[in-house]
């Protein structure tokens, strides 16, 4: 592979890596901003370039190979040196700026960050905050983020860690239901089958109204949801739960699921003064945020 890659063009590695990570070509040719017919003759080419089949081309997308997987870690490295340069770039200017992207859950994205981030913005006018959420973890180590919230720290890699916050959780209730004779007849809302792994799914099933539920949902909107309907009881956290006032906190969080969330950096962009200066926004917003976190009223 290695010798290979000395005779490969640079602008076709460059959409190959946006291509393998989207796993599609219409999905990365608008990342591109160029046509798919043209991001298509680029992976071509790419292939003849390095004399092996990079992707498998299937119905539902682009699938990479065992030799693209090959590739796609290589570029990693490439990848990381570019993001160590311009760190080091970044370090040396006199006024922060440019794109600083956070990977962050939608409910601390929402009703933390974004209502503070305006004062942020006019502090610092030079710095773009892109605010990264969705379903599935936003990868670190693939630089797809610089900075993270995270409820679990990184299993490996170069990076600095801090604490700075905690989501603690309750258990709630339609408050049309609460201190009905219904109630006791109510049980604590279920996670579809395959978001049972999750710590707040995992907390539900071990609580002494946990019974085979009838109602199984899948996200947090869902459990908020089924328990204004009066469905059961939802185990939420205390940031999600105490926004509703149809819903009744009938217990918690004592004894309840506790998540230290984390504060997660790259330790080469630690000094780099754009991620330092929303660093610290960062750490300022969860501790003014801390009464929303831990149940207060």
């Amino acid at each position: 592979m290695g010798a290979q890659m000395r005779g490969l063009n640079w602008d076709n590695v460059k959409c190959f890596i946006v291509t393998a990570k989207a796993g599609s070509l219409t999905i990365a040719a608008n990342k591109l901003k160029v046509s798919p017919a043209t991001l298509s003759r680029r992976m071509a080419n790419l292939e003849l370039e390095a004399g092996q089949l990079l992707f498998a081309r299937t119905p539902t997308g682009y699938v990479l190979t065992s030799e693209g997987q090959a590739l796609l870690a290589a570029c990693a490295v490439i990848e990381d040196g570019f993001a160590t340069l311009s760190c080091s770039i970044g370090a040396g200017a006199s006024e922060p700026s440019g794109t600083v992207r956070v990977a962050v859950s939608e409910n601390i994205a929402n009703l933390i960050l974004l209502p503070r981030l305006g004062s942020f913005i006019e502090r610092y006018p030079l710095i773009d905050v892109e605010i990264r959420t969705g379903v599935q973890p936003i990868s670190l180590h693939g630089r797809e983020a610089d900075l993270a919230l995270r409820v679990s720290m990184p299993s490996s890699g170069a990076f600095k860690t801090r604490k700075v916050g905690a989501l603690l959780h309750a258990l709630y209730l339609s408050a049309s239901v609460d201190g009905s004779g219904a109630a006791s007849d109510l049980g604590v809302i279920g996670w579809s089958e395959d978001n049972e792994g999750l710590p707040i799914a995992r907390a539900a099933m071990t609580h002494s109204r946990w019974r085979s539920p009838s109602v199984r949902v899948s996200s947090l909107q869902g459990q908020v949801a089924a328990a204004q309907a009066g469905l059961g009881y939802a185990y939420l956290p205390c940031l999600v739960g105490e926004r509703y006032p149809d819903l009744v906190r009938v217990s918690g969080p004592e004894g309840y699921l506790r998540q230290d969330i984390y504060l997660i950096m790259h330790d080469d962009s630690i000094e780099t003064p754009r991620i330092r200066a929303v660093a610290d926004f960062l750490i300022r917003a969860m501790d003014e945020a801390a009464d929303m976190l831990n149940c207060a009223q």
